[in-house]
């Protein structure tokens, strides 16, 4: 399949088709010929597209052609937002905006006024520093948060620059953040490739976690937010706590007590639910393809979600089945930028795809002999950058070169003959990667009679069934429990020379194009469409999730009794004046 190509995050509706004379034909080619000469000669004059430019050419030089093609696609939408912003039109709302004024002397009726009060409230609590938080990430939020400040200036200030209108990523994920500190897990290298996607886009992120922080910097700038990233657990430990959830959005779910009962309004919780978005590496699997009866308490086959809106509401970087948001990651920054090796002057091993030793003791994998004999073979090598740990000695014969840094590993990897899976970690970006540098990957599966459809491709009967449905060459398959087989693969994968093999829905141009739709749902409409399709009334949790959470201690403990929201000023009044109407 052809990976789609780039669309506007914003797309605007579809003029309707004109009949046009002859000579109304000719002038409109002239028009849009004058257009293009326009939109270069601004191309070189103003410095904001001047400094674009340079950064495409930077791309271009790192990047192969196809990702260079993915950004020029998207140029006309650029240059006609450039356009637009140098007219500086500054709404009537907004007219007499003085940030420099006191807030009581703002224009309640314009938005970037309330917005720029918001954001300043937030960046001074970011630089005191005085509540929970994770402190890497700091800097990376103050210096956002002043970035994000300029677009909510007069349109008259130097300063000021154009962004979209609600501009900023809540994450109070824990891998979001961890883009920040480099980590190289899976979740991360998804969330490291989405985030750079997103400034491209023209947003910006802060990481906010840990629970409370996250609840605190949402009620705290409702206009400033586009939405609102987070883990299952922080989004179901939300949802059923009447002091962080909206009260019109609380609901207990299925048979469950209603914790309402008995919390005063001006507790109650203020956050939509809708602005709840959850970003999870594995979605919402159903229980016969998980262990889901143990982590949420199901009893029933199916789908189902965690987030009581629905699947829709979670995106993954996989194209999972049921309805969940397929955010992809692209690879190609880093591998793109590495010659491949030819065959014949690769290395003459293999490497073993396993960060920690701990892996070699899990019962589901090929036993610890399978990789002493394979180490033992004299034609080849078999090589290993395995982290030790206590308790969980190696394999006899397998020795490790230690843990890498991304650049080196990736270097690694497109220097031997075949990236070889022993069982775990489960869909690793490093599949993607060996491929991408023309590694040929061998991978086991631990049931002779496996699935390949639906929500059993993600199921743990393989080790990566998305990678071994692309088959040969690309990918060798074994079975976990025959020697012979494993062998037999490893040596069939590196007699093998491929090509680089990218896949059409982990390029660039396709991600982007993704999440520019992700980004421009109407998750307000969405969410007045499944209440209307659910009688008029909140979706409610499965029965026993909540519960199970709580009882193994995954979800977060309940706000406590007495905290009100940190709602802006003009909400506090709006609420009291409500209150006396009432």
């Amino acid at each position: 399949m052809l990976p789609r190509q780039y669309s506007n995050p914003l797309p605007l509706p579809l003029p309707k088709p004109i009949s046009r004379s002859f000579s109304q034909r000719r002038n409109l080619c002239f028009l849009v010929l004058s257009l293009f000469a326009l939109s270069f000669l601004i191309l070189g004059l103003h410095p904001k597209v001047q400094q674009g430019s340079l950064d495409n050419l930077d791309r271009f030089k790192e990047w192969s052609s196809d990702k260079a093609q993915g950004i020029v696609d998207g140029l006309p939408n650029q240059v006609k937002g450039w356009l637009v912003d140098l007219q500086k039109v500054e709404s009537k709302e907004c007219k007499g905006f003085n940030p420099l004024n006191s807030e009581d002397q703002d224009s309640p009726g314009c938005l970037k006024a309330r917005q720029y009060r918001q954001t300043m409230r937030v960046l001074e609590r970011e630089e005191k520093s005085e509540h929970p938080h994770w402190y890497f990430t700091k800097q990376h939020n103050i210096d956002t948060l002043r970035n994000i400040s300029e677009c909510f200036l007069p349109v008259t200030d130097p300063n000021w620059k154009p962004c979209h209108e609600k501009p900023l990523i809540l994450s109070g994920w824990w891998y979001t953040a961890e883009v920040i500190t480099g980590a190289t897990t899976g979740e991360v290298i998804w969330q490291s490739s989405v985030t750079k996607q997103l400034r491209m886009l023209g947003y910006s992120f802060i990481a906010v976690g840990p629970y409370l922080n996250w609840i605190e910097v949402a009620e705290m700038m409702p206009d400033v937010y586009h939405l609102i990233w987070n883990s299952d657990l922080d989004t179901v430990s939300c949802v059923t706590d009447p002091r962080c959830i909206a009260k019109d959005h609380y609901t207990p779910p299925e048979d469950a007590e209603d914790l309402s009962t008995g919390v005063p309004d001006e507790e109650r919780g203020v956050i939509p639910i809708w602005a709840l978005a959850i970003v999870d590496y594995w979605g919402s699997r159903p229980r016969e393809t998980s262990n889901n009866r143990y982590w949420w308490g199901l009893t029933e086959d199916g789908d189902w979600s965690y987030h009581p809106l629905g699947q829709e509401w979670i995106a993954t970087p996989w194209p999972l089945p049921g309805g969940h948001f397929h955010l992809p990651y692209s690879l190609e920054e880093y591998c793109l930028k590495m010659p491949i090796k030819p065959h014949e002057e690769r290395r003459n091993a293999a490497l073993i795809l396993a960060k920690r030793s701990s892996y070699f003791h899990y019962h589901y994998v090929s036993p610890p002999e399978f990789w002493t004999n394979l180490s033992q073979v004299p034609d080849f090598e078999l090589l290993s950058t395995v982290e030790e740990e206590e308790g969980k000695p190696l394999p006899d014969g397998l020795v490790t070169m230690g843990k890498q840094t991304r650049e080196d590993y990736e270097t690694l990897v497109g220097s031997v003959k075949a990236l070889v899976g022993m069982g775990a970690p489960p869909i690793s970006p490093s599949i993607y990667t060996s491929l991408c540098q023309a590694t040929p990957v061998v991978m086991p599966y631990f049931e002779q009679d496996y699935r390949m459809d639906g929500w059993w491709l993600y199921s743990s009967w393989s080790q990566h069934g998305p990678a071994i449905a692309l088959g040969e060459p690309y990918v060798y398959k074994y079975f976990a429990h025959n020697y012979t087989d494993l062998e037999d693969a490893v040596r069939r994968a590196m007699a093998t020379s491929i090509e680089r093999y990218i896949p059409d829905d982990m390029k660039l141009p396709y991600a982007l194009s993704q999440l520019g739709r992700y980004l421009s749902r109407d998750l307000k409409a969405m969410f007045d469409e499944v209440v209307k399709n659910n009688d008029g009334k909140i979706p409610k949790l499965k029965k026993g999730t909540r519960e199970r959470c709580y009882e193994i201690d995954r979800c977060k403990k309940m706000l406590e009794v007495g905290r009100k929201p940190s709602v802006p000023p003009e909400l506090v009044d709006y609420t009291a004046e409500v209150k006396k109407e009432i």
